[in-house]
């Protein structure tokens, strides 16, 4: 399967340009990081209307996994969808990140992060969720193909970033992709190295810590 990582600035909320260009590279699925249509914003009203989200994803001739913020009834969530022509599926992050205020805004999810899709089962986890055992204790047993972990992960802690998503390949023995953002939103600079671990811990592509760029891989 051929995978497009992009890596975005936080404050980058055109999407879609992001998908255009690379989706044009005949890709399988292309995938974002936590929260890309909106940023860490918490306090913002950049919260683009779901059903238009994915209607605009259904122009794409690919899977598309993209980090979102998502009204539920009274609640958002800080969500992480699939999304293949009619077809999608949503995860809600679990593991809200308090030093951030990331708990003041969202409601956490509570089921594990699996999706059955057309480009075979995926597991889902989302940035903080990725220092938790049990998170991945519960998508090992579900047996995905592949984990994706969108981020916006800050540069302070970048080296925690990879440390664990390497430690979390070799535990589940499945491989992952991190997608982290790059950029500064005036509270946080985000540290990139958007990364692909193959399942026996060995680091298969990874992108430098400041730049807009486009990871491809084959898995």
């Amino acid at each position: 399967m051929h995978i497009v990582i992009v890596q975005k600035d936080i404050l980058n909320f055109d999407y879609l340009a992001s998908l255009r260009t690379a989706s044009s590279e005949s890709a399988d699925l292309v995938c974002l990081g936590e929260l890309a249509t909106s940023g860490c914003l918490y306090q913002s009203n950049r919260f683009p209307d779901f059903d238009d989200v994915r209607e605009s994803l259904k122009a794409f001739d690919c899977g598309v996994l993209l980090g979102l913020p998502r009204r539920d009834g009274s609640s958002l969530r800080n969500s992480y969808l699939y999304s293949y022509g009619e077809s999608y599926q949503i995860y809600d992050k679990q593991n809200l990140f308090s030093p951030m205020n990331e708990d003041k805004i969202y409601q956490a999810g509570t089921r594990p992060g699996i999706f059955d899709t057309a480009h075979g089962r995926l597991g889902i986890a989302i940035c903080y969720d990725l220092r938790f055992d049990a998170v991945f204790e519960a998508l090992k047993e579900a047996q995905p193909g592949i984990i994706f972990v969108p981020a916006a992960w800050p540069s302070v802690r970048i080296a925690d970033w990879r440390e664990l998503l390497v430690r979390r390949a070799v535990e589940t023995g499945v491989n992952i992709v991190g997608i982290n953002a790059v950029g500064d939103d005036g509270a946080n600079v985000f540290g990139g190295c958007s990364m692909v671990v193959g399942s026996d811990g060995t680091i298969l592509a990874e992108a430098d810590r400041s730049s807009e760029t486009i990871l491809r891989v084959e898995l």
